[in-house]
C-alpha cells in the first residue's frame, strides 16, 4: 500500500489532520510538519522530498497543495497520485490571474503577522471557517491545530511570503498525474475557480466542489472527504 503523505496549510501543524485520519483507518498516513526553509517553494520541496517513500499519494491543503504541487513537478518519483485541497498554482491576483486574493490585501496580511501574530493567526481562523455550515466546529479545530506564533514567527513570516510570491502555472506537474481536486463553494480564501483552472490543465483529474463548506473541509465534513479520497485511490487507472 502507498503512504498517504498529508502537507497542512500555513499557520497550522499536523493535529489538522486528525478528524480526516480518523475517517481513513485503512490509509497508512504520514502528516508532516511543513515549515518551510530558506529559499523558493521550489527549495522546499527539494528539502521536504526526503521525507516521503516513492510512489507516495500526496495530499496537499492550501499552502500544502502548493508544495505538493511543487514537489510532484520536481521529484515525479515521489508521487504517484495527487489529492488538492483549496489549491491554486497562484495566491495572489495579477492582471492574468483574477482567481486569488488581491494583491494589497496579502500585503496587508503579512504585515498584520509581523506587528501581531497571534491575532493575525486568530483573524486567519475566521476567514478559513467564513461561509462554512460547520463554522463553529471548523474554527475549533483551527484553534486547536495553530502553531507557536512566537516560537516559529520567522518560518511562519516565510511562509507567507512564499504565498505572496510564488506562482506555479508555468511549473505545474505531468498533465499524466492522477489528480483529485476537492474545494469548498463557500471557500472565502481561495476561489473554486483557481481549482477549476488545475482541473482543464490535468485530463485525468476528478474535482469535488463542496457546497456550503469553506476553506477547510478535511474538518467540515471529514466522512465526506474521506470517502471521496478512498474511491479515487481504488479507482483503476484509465
Amino acid at each position: 500500500m502507498s503512504s498517504l503523505v498529508l502537507l497542512h496549510g500555513w499557520g497550522l501543524t499536523p493535529a489538522v489532520w486528525q478528524a480526516l485520519q480518523a475517517a481513513l483507518p485503512n490509509q497508512h498516513s504520514i502528516a508532516l510538519h511543513c515549515r518551510p526553509p530558506a529559499g523558493s517553494l521550489a527549495d522546499w520541496a527539494d528539502a521536504i522530498s526526503a521525507e516521503i517513500p516513492p510512489g507516495s499519494v500526496v495530499l496537499g491543503w492550501s499552502l500544502g497543495a502548493m508544495l505538493a504541487m511543487s514537489l510532484a513537478a520536481r521529484h515525479p518519483q515521489h508521487v504517484a497520485k495527487l489529492i488538492l485541497i483549496a489549491a491554486t498554482p497562484r495566491f495572489v491576483q495579477s492582471a492574468d490571474w483574477p482567481h486569488a486574493l488581491d494583491a494589497a490585501t496579502v500585503t496587508a496580511f503579512r504585515q498584520s503577522f509581523t506587528a501581531q501574530p497571534a491575532r493575525t493567526l486568530s483573524r486567519f481562523i475566521a476567514l478559513q471557517a467564513f461561509g462554512d455550515e460547520a463554522r463553529s466546529q471548523v474554527a475549533a479545530q483551527l484553534t486547536a491545530a495553530l502553531a507557536d506564533a512566537q516560537a516559529e514567527h520567522a518560518a511562519l513570516a516565510h511562509g507567507l511570503r512564499l504565498l505572496e510570491e510564488s506562482d506555479l502555472r508555468s511549473s505545474l506537474p505531468s498533465s499524466g498525474l492522477p489528480c483529485l481536486l476537492i474545494h469548498g463553494q463557500a471557500d472565502a480564501l481561495m476561489p473554486p475557480a483557481a481549482s477549476e483552472w488545475l482541473a482543464q490543465r490535468w485530463p485525468l483529474s476528478q474535482q469535488l466542489i463542496l457546497p456550503a463548506v469553506g476553506h477547510a473541509p478535511h474538518l467540515s465534513c471529514p466522512a465526506r472527504l474521506a470517502q471521496a479520497i478512498e474511491s479515487f485511490l481504488n479507482a483503476q487507472p484509465r
